[in-house]
């Protein structure tokens, strides 16, 4: 039987009382007891192990309720362009990677993260830019927000974009090199990249390899204090449930990893009917469905109910970006889900794409004559509308919020995106709080990293890279920024019960950091360090 106390500390429980407590009691991996340094050391002899918190904070592990950790275990083998400013350094990047580490066979030359608004004239590189790096490899560089690629004339020819007469699968856009021309240009939008059938055309790096990766990714989790992560992009085409299973199979595993089905493959992945609550094999478990209804904000193909404030060149004036399916297909895939029992987690940024979701899900409802107990999950929520949030709470929904936005594209969402107006209401937390809804936070990685740290120092301030507050109402406590990362993580996979506060009987899941949050000036959140987390009351991360 393993023991241990952590005494004189500040422990925020973020227990329904919201109770701060000195001193805790592991055993054996759970939560034994909690209370005052005299409550709990008093009772113990000298066989149990002591640690002086010397005053540190103590908050139950951070829950990460929205993201992709195969791919962030993947970015870490191929060409990071995140920091990239302009195009000429992002092929420059892109021409040392293949001089010092050329793809092996048939791989591809694969870059991630680069960020076009950045770049003087907002231009995305195209097959003209991307063909001085070779016309012999194919090359793939995503967009930050995932939902964009640019790739070269050897990547055209593979997907089949080539000729006159090449086929976009529905909700794909092929950009042109004129209005008047069908020869690609390069850019390529959502299921033209995204659909399961092109997925598999890319070649990447080997599954030994990515075995290797994954711990990587996880011990960078860890020092984020991430204890219980996702997979919101697990299919047979890309094989992801293979390797998380593989993972679990081989004891690799160190956080809990929750795998979303994709619709391609929600039916084939999860034949066996059971609840929402799935139990873990290993720190694994595939416990939910995805599927998507728009595009990125900051790519403008996010679905919005009135035009983009700045239109896109080529774009018509009235200019809303688009849904990627129609009605018919998207209730049918909700009322299989709820049939199945199972969560559907539904990708909607624009406001167009919410009422989507809230039309066909209300409808599946009808149809099955259940689905709100499943708790069904609206991912992102850029632009969700106060009008909306009524109907969000009669579905039982969980609203996960890509707030970051405020901090890293808040100035395009308020200049160019959404205009002054509406800008001020993305990421509408301060709405959902008012109206009684229980909510998340995530950065959606490798988009960005799983810092949720920074998540609540954004949600708590709300200010852009240049200083401006982007919606002062919808600012939230840091109390209430601390449940949208822990207890609410926990409600959204139904783990309420056993996760996301410390309270006696709960798993010891939990990250210690170097200053107390509910103590320290707003504005100084975002520099709290992660000094230790535990998982099941072993330390996983040690700083």
């Amino acid at each position: 039987m393993t023991r241990k106390i952590y005494f004189n500390g500040n422990i925020i429980t973020v227990d329904k009382n919201e109770s701060v407590k000195e001193a805790i009691v592991i055993e054996d991996g759970l939560i034994k007891e909690l209370g005052t340094n005299e409550e709990i050391l008093y009772k113990y002899d000298e066989s149990i192990e002591k640690v002086d918190l010397c005053g540190k904070t103590m908050l139950p592990g951070f829950i990460d309720p929205h993201g992709h950790i195969v791919p962030v275990a993947q970015t870490l083998m191929i060409v990071t362009l995140g920091d990239v400013t302009s195009k000429e350094e992002l092929l420059a990047r892109l021409e040392e990677s293949l001089k010092n580490d050329p793809p092996a066979g048939d791989n591809w030359l694969i870059g991630f993260g680069y960020d076009n608004t950045k770049f003087e004239g907002g231009e995305h590189p195209t097959k003209f830019d991307l063909d001085k790096i070779s016309t012999e490899i194919p090359i793939s560089v995503s967009h930050a927000s995932g939902h964009l690629a640019a790739v070269n004339s050897k990547a055209l020819e593979l997907y089949g974009y080539v000729g006159e007469d090449y086929e976009v699968p529905e909700g794909g856009v092929v950009r042109t090199v004129s209005p008047d021309s069908k020869e690609p240009n390069g850019v390529l939008e959502e299921n033209a990249i995204l659909d399961s059938e092109k997925k598999k055309i890319v070649k990447a790096p080997g599954f030994e390899e990515i075995l290797k990766a994954m711990v990587k990714a996880q011990k960078l989790y860890a020092s984020l204090g991430v204890t219980t992560t996702q997979d919101a992009s697990v299919e047979e085409a890309n094989g992801y449930n293979h390797i998380l299973g593989a993972c679990a199979q081989n004891n690799m595993l160190i956080i809990d990893v929750v795998g979303l089905a994709t619709q391609p493959s929600t039916k084939n992945l999860m034949k066996d009917e059971g609840t929402p609550k799935r139990e873990y094999f290993n720190h694994y478990k595939l416990a939910g469905a995805k599927t998507w209804l728009d595009g990125s904000p900051q790519g403008f193909t996010a679905w919005l109910s009135k035009p983009y404030h700045v239109v896109p060149e080529g774009q018509p004036a009235d200019y809303c970006g688009y849904g990627t399916q129609n009605d018919d297909v998207v209730t049918q895939y909700f009322v299989d889900c709820i049939n199945m029992n199972i969560q559907v987690h539904t990708h909607v940024n624009g406001d167009e794409a919410c009422e989507q979701f809230l039309r066909c899900y209300e409808r599946a409802v009808e149809i099955t004559g259940h689905g709100t107990e499943l708790r069904p999950v609206m991912v992102h929520c850029q632009a969700l509308r106060y009008d909306q949030l009524d109907r969000v709470k009669a579905l039982g929904a969980v609203p996960t919020f890509f707030n970051d936005h405020v901090r890293f594209w808040g100035d395009l969402h308020h200049d160019e995106v959404f205009g002054p107006e509406r800008a001020q209401n993305i990421s509408p937390m301060g709405w959902a709080l008012e109206k009684g809804i229980k909510f998340t936070i995530h950065q959606d990685p490798p988009v960005k990293m799983p810092n949720q740290i920074l998540g609540i120092h954004n949600a708590v301030n709300r200010k852009t890279e240049s200083g401006r507050v982007l919606g002062e109402h919808q600012r939230i406590s840091v109390m209430e920024a601390i449940k949208a990362v822990t207890i609410n993580g926990a409600y959204q996979y139904f783990e309420e019960d056993t996760k996301g506060s410390l309270e006696p009987g709960k798993v010891a899941d939990i990250v210690i950091v170097d200053k107390d949050l509910l103590s320290i000036p707003v504005e100084e959140l975002e520099t709290v360090q992660v000094l230790e987390t535990i998982k099941e009351g072993n330390t996983i991360f040690k700083k």
